[in-house]
């Protein structure tokens, strides 16, 4: 089967010039799909090329599109429209463009960035083996009110017709908060900093006949004796209580996620994660991603390809710092599509000028006739 490729284009991009790049890109380089951010968290972006005489973005994230009410009339977590817009519905207007251009819509939902969702619902917020609650690290998917909120913004995303879906980080135990900066330098102690001791993860493996308090004391432990541990140390050695743990609550969430896709089962199903983040276990129809992030790519390419060639998706960033010029991009996508990676979006071309599409172009016509 052949590789397909995409862009993701966020709303306020088709916003600021009514869908004119997109046109244009479409027509320039061959691609398959558009995925499109309709929730996410905060997000700051400089735009040369849509931006016009606007060129800084910022939004404090939420629902980026205009939510029904319907949906979410029994959950006790209710949609916030993000504030960037005041009139229309972009989403609306912006899902008659791919078909008429010959390319399909996936909608990205990143619930648990949503700064609101925590605000509004503190109990959904993960806690730490100590019991306390890290806000920063967004909303536990374990629990059964943030379950419920991603069938809401299902139910409420299919009156556009999207042709997918593409959850973010939805696995157990992502932190994208101050522990995951603060202890980026040792993986070990980050993954024991972040596992979730909430009411949920504890009620999900008490079912599965786990000792979780005992668990919560030699996750505390294991990271003291971490910190004790003079620079080079080896890694720690598995814990088969923890990762029975771990393991107990990444199936409770895969048979969810199976249990989601039966009420909408002709639509694609995306799980993206940040490359260096585990994976839920096999829970098709949902097929796995990798996202690469911005950070230069040349020296973690061995590892993206790897992670890629793993899930057979990828996306990855088309413009500076990651990629250095329009060799590096040709070389990675022929590498990644010769390597078995079926779908490739590319990240960030809006925030680029408009050079982008020349080494977008080349990159994809190449890897086409590969």
């Amino acid at each position: 089967m052949p590789a397909e490729f995409g862009i993701v284009y966020p709303l306020w991009d088709y916003a600021a010039d009514e869908g004119r790049f997109l046109e244009r890109l479409v027509g320039e380089v061959p691609i398959d799909q558009v995925t499109v951010p309709v929730i996410s968290g905060a997000w700051t972006a400089f735009r040369p090329v849509v931006g016009g005489d606007f060129p800084f973005f910022h939004t404090d994230g939420g629902w980026h599109y205009r939510p029904s009410s319907r949906p979410y009339g029994g959950g006790a977590i209710r949609p916030r429209k993000a504030r960037w817009f005041s009139a229309g519905d972009q989403l609306a207007q912006l899902c008659t463009r791919p078909a008429s251009l010959g390319v399909r819509l996936i909608a990205r939902i990143d619930l648990r960035a949503v700064r609101s969702v925590i605000e509004d619902q503190p109990h959904v917020a993960q806690r730490t083996a100590w019991g306390q609650e890290t806000p920063d690290s967004g909303a536990c998917i374990c629990n059964p009110d943030v379950r419920e909120a991603l069938r809401a913004v299902c139910e409420d995303l299919a009156r556009y017709s999207p042709a997918g879906y593409e959850l973010v980080n939805w696995a157990p135990d992502h932190d994208a908060g101050a522990a995951a900066r603060d202890f980026a330098w040792d993986p070990d102690l980050a993954r024991l900093m972040s596992t979730c001791f909430c009411a949920a993860c504890r009620q999900v493996a008490g079912r599965a006949e786990i000792d979780v308090d005992q668990v919560a004391r030699s996750v505390r432990v294991s990271i003291e004796r971490r910190l004790e541990s003079p620079p080079g140390t080896a890694a720690l050695e598995a814990d088969a209580a923890i990762s029975a743990y771990r393991a107990a609550r990444a199936a409770d969430c895969a048979a969810w996620l199976r249990r989601l896709a039966e009420a909408e089962p002709e639509r694609r199903r995306l799980l993206l994660r940040d490359l260096g983040s585990p994976p839920l276990e096999s829970c098709a129809p949902w097929t796995h991603r990798v996202r690469l992030g911005r950070a230069p790519l040349a020296p973690r390419w061995s590892a993206a390809l790897a992670a890629a060639r793993e899930c057979g998706g990828v996306s990855m960033p088309a413009w500076l710092p990651a990629v250095d010029g329009p060799d590096d991009l040709v070389r990675w996508v022929h590498e990644s599509v010769q390597a078995g990676v079926s779908l490739i979006d590319f990240e960030g071309v809006t925030e680029a000028p408009a050079t982008c599409l020349t080494w977008l172009r080349q990159a994809v016509r190449f890897a086409r006739r590969g």
